[in-house]
């Protein structure tokens, strides 16, 4: 389309291969992307548009974006040879935040964002081996160095799925399956990264944070779970991406991990009112200077001039006012001191206060108005005084037509007038506290509902916990707030319901009530279930399943257990498109695979109940031909293969009857209940949430009974030079033949515990708080059976 240096291109594609592609390809023409994001579809994004004015916005097809031509990466042309840009051209285009009411195009030169990517691959050594995970959306500037610094230094681009940086458990989960050795966060997201389970021990060879100050709380608890170094970071997007970096180590003395010194070709000055440089452990004012600093902002010559600024220092060259204030040590070590106006940053997000206000009243449904950063909180809260007929919700509704998400305040409080001080000014101190709007609704009245009410009154700082009407979203709450709500559902629960359930159903009541029929919905069947968090350093306990493939029977045996991260391995044929293994061995081997993602180093321990005793011998087995080696092996009344070897195959009857012993109950106490629809009336009765299940999951449990106990008449077991643990139910195992001693010709040395029991009393919690204890004896350090 003959676009070339001094063009613009909107880029507004959703994350995936595309993408970088895309981007290569408008800088390969010589033109600047101006990213946009593509689940915007607010008014800021039009004024963003035209204010960029591209030649063409790259967009999926059926996209609408006003008038300008949208192009789908799939459209011919003819091939064209690509026009090198000089290092003056423009590279991007980025839009932030405006103090006069309207976003500010950022214009960074290929000159400045180069300086930064071989800074970055000469600083920390990147190369063919690294794999950076490619994660921030495109709006913001991080992403640029997420983007190419592979293809500067060789490495290999891992990109996120479209959501997943909202998502701590997926993120930690791509970590361990890509060998990710480099990514960033925003410090409160990665608070929220550390505080899931998932993310304890993994290994990533580099961490960088910036948007926010890092809290030195923050460096700790990363060096306590993570394997890796911690980079902190600082720059504005005037400044292309970042100009200070420092290595945060555990320990830092103050509230917050310094800044550090300035990257490559880059001046840092703390400057007085007057201009003048100040002593060092005094605040100042941060100006930027050098290589890095944007051309200024498009189309706003006033704006430009303004904030970027003759350097006193250097004649000829211009200085940026960040707004910022810094203190310096004695070694030019710079440490973040807050802001000199009302600008502040919320998860990385520039918010100019003045900005939200000029929506507010663009409304037309707003007689007075003003916005406030509840810094406690970390969210914006509007007041307004509506105009007739216009409400509290009217009034964010049509706020969210003209913000994204990210400056969508989480209150709108309607207000019969504004405050004053004798002055006339906003008496802020007497603005109203925040509050969730319908909290005013019906009291909560289930165990769900008040757990709900008292999770959102601590999570949204709400100063009581609110009513059954009460949205999330609407009292404050954002997909941050919505993943924390998860892990601490996930903690009282012990089941995460999944970040879509909060999106979909935000409402208190809603939500109570769908978490009452989906006690074991799918977030219950997956291939790895978390049962329990470690303690500092502590490797984790995997338990495998029974003959039903499902591993909630050990719930009650992680909360003994609070030491111990317990996690679950669970079947796949509890999914009807799952194939079918070929052996036991095979499993074991598949179970392995999926423990060594979670553990990729150090010794293991593994426990079994029943059937899963024999799978957790057998995953040992094949863990001490990988090399691996296996610190505990702990066995609930579980006896080798040969002991089943000539028993008659389940029917469906007795496969059914399984589900009885995986509730905890005695199967033989129940030989009456032979039925599907008989064993899951008994179960409802109860109040179990095995009742819920739903049929398809049913089946795959029958499936997994019969499935296994045929791979295990086919087992032999291997001996083991691992040592073993077996506690035994003496009540059902008497008269059998059936004892710990049949192990003997199997592992290294026996530990026997006999309990006076039957075989689900194992799992029990009155028989669970008899043992436990052994069981923490035998897995504390330094224990030898």
């Amino acid at each position: 389309r003959g676009i070339g240096p001094g063009d613009r291109v909107g880029v507004a594609l959703p994350r995936s291969a595309a993408l970088p592609v895309a981007l290569m390809a408008v800088l390969r023409a010589g033109a600047a992307f101006v990213p946009l994001d593509p689940e915007d579809g607010s008014a800021r994004r039009a004024g963003m548009i035209a204010r960029a004015a591209p030649r063409v916005i790259l967009a999926p097809a059926g996209m609408r974006l006003g008038d300008t031509p949208v192009m789908t990466l799939d459209a011919p042309g003819p091939e064209r040879d690509p026009i090198a840009p000089s290092p003056d051209d423009p590279a991007y285009v980025l839009f932030t935040s405006g103090s006069t009411g309207t976003p500010k195009g950022v214009v960074i030169a290929h000159d400045a964002i180069v300086n930064r990517l071989l800074w970055m691959r000469e600083t920390y050594g990147f190369g063919p081996v690294d794999r950076i995970l490619q994660k921030t959306p495109t709006t913001f500037d991080v992403s640029v160095w997420e983007l190419f610094l592979p293809f500067l230094s060789g490495g290999a681009l891992v990109l996120a799925p479209p959501g997943a940086h909202r998502d701590p458990v997926a993120l930690a989960g791509l970590v361990r399956a890509h060998g990710i050795t480099a990514m960033h966060f925003v410090p409160s997201m990665l608070d929220l990264f550390l505080d899931a389970p998932a993310s304890d021990g993994l290994r990533i060879a580099r961490v960088f944070a910036s948007g926010e100050a890092l809290p030195a709380r923050l460096s700790d608890l990363f060096h306590r779970r993570i394997t890796g170094q911690l980079h902190n970071l600082y720059g504005p997007t005037e400044a292309a991406v970042d100009v200070t970096a420092h290595r945060a180590r555990p320990g830092v003395q103050g509230a917050s991990v310094p800044i550090g010194r300035p990257v490559w070709n880059t001046r840092c000055y703390l400057l007085d009112g007057q201009g003048r440089p100040v002593p060092d452990g005094v605040p100042g004012r941060l100006f930027l200077a050098g290589r890095q600093l944007a051309q200024g902002y498009l189309g706003q010559p006033e704006l430009t001039a303004e904030r970027f600024v003759p350097d006193p220092f250097h004649p000829g060259a211009r200085m940026y006012d960040t707004g910022d204030l810094a203190i310096a040590d004695a070694d030019g070590v710079l440490t973040y001191a807050g802001r000199s106006d009302a600008q502040a940053k919320i998860r990385g997000v520039r918010i100019e206060p003045a900005e939200i206000e000029a929506a507010l009243f663009a409304t037309g449904l707003v007689a007075q108005g003003a916005v406030l950063v509840d810094a406690h909180a970390a969210r914006l809260l509007a007041y307004a005084v509506p105009r007739p007929g216009a409400t509290g919700d009217a009034i964010r509704a049509a706020l969210a037509a003209r913000l994204p998400q990210a400056l969508l305040p989480g209150q709108v409080i309607a207000l019969d007038r504004m405050p004053l001080t004798p002055s006339g000014k906003l008496d802020r101190k007497a603005l109203p506290r925040a509050f969730g709007e319908g909290a005013a609704g019906r009291p909560a009245h289930s165990a769900t509902e008040r757990l709900l009410a008292r999770l959102y009154a601590e999570i949204l700082h709400l100063p009581a916990p609110p009513g059954a009407q009460t949205d999330f979203f609407v009292a404050g709450g954002d997909s941050l707030a919505a993943v924390r709500l998860c892990l601490r559902l996930e903690e009282e629960l012990g089941r995460d319901p999944g970040l879509g359930a909060v999106l979909e159903r935000p409402a208190l009541g809603d939500l109570a009530a769908w978490l009452d029929r989906n006690a074991a919905g799918d977030d219950g069947t997956g291939p790895v279930l978390h049962l329990g968090r470690a303690a500092q350093g502590a490797a984790p306990l995997f338990a495998i399943h029974p003959a039903g493939g499902l591993c909630w029977c050990y719930r009650t045996l992680a909360q003994a257990l609070p030491d111990r991260a317990v996690i679950g391995l669970q079947s796949p044929l509890l999914h009807a498109d799952a194939p079918d293994p070929a052996s036991l061995t095979d499993m074991a081997r598949a179970y392995m695979d999926r423990a060594e993602r979670i553990q990729p180093e150090g010794p293991l321990s593994l426990i079994g109940w029943s059937l899963g005793g024999i799978i957790a011998h057998a995953m040992a087995a094949e863990a001490e031909r990988r090399g691996r080696r296996i610190d505990r092996l702990l066995l609930l009344d579980a006896y080798p293969s040969a002991c089943w070897r000539d028993e008659p195959e389940p029917d469906e009857a007795s496969a059914l009857r399984a589900l009885l012993a995986i509730a905890g109950f005695d199967p033989d106490a129940h030989r009456d209940l032979v039925t599907r629809d008989a064993i899951m009336g008994f179960l409802a009765a109860r109040g179990h949430p095995l009742a819920q299940l739903p049929g398809a999951v049913q089946a795959g449990v029958i499936r997994s009974v019969r499935a296994t106990n045929r791979l295990v008449r086919a087992h032999r077991e291997p001996r083991l030079r691992a040592p073993l643990t077996h506690v035994g139910a003496l009540r059902d195992q008497a008269g059998t033949g059936r004892h710990a001693g049949l192990w003997a010709a199997h592992a290294g040395r026996i530990e026997a515990l006999e309990l006076d029991c039957h075989h689900p009393d194992l799992i029990a919690p009155q028989w669970i708080a008899r043992f436990a204890p052994a069981l923490r004896g035998a897995l504390a350090p330094g224990h030898a059976p």
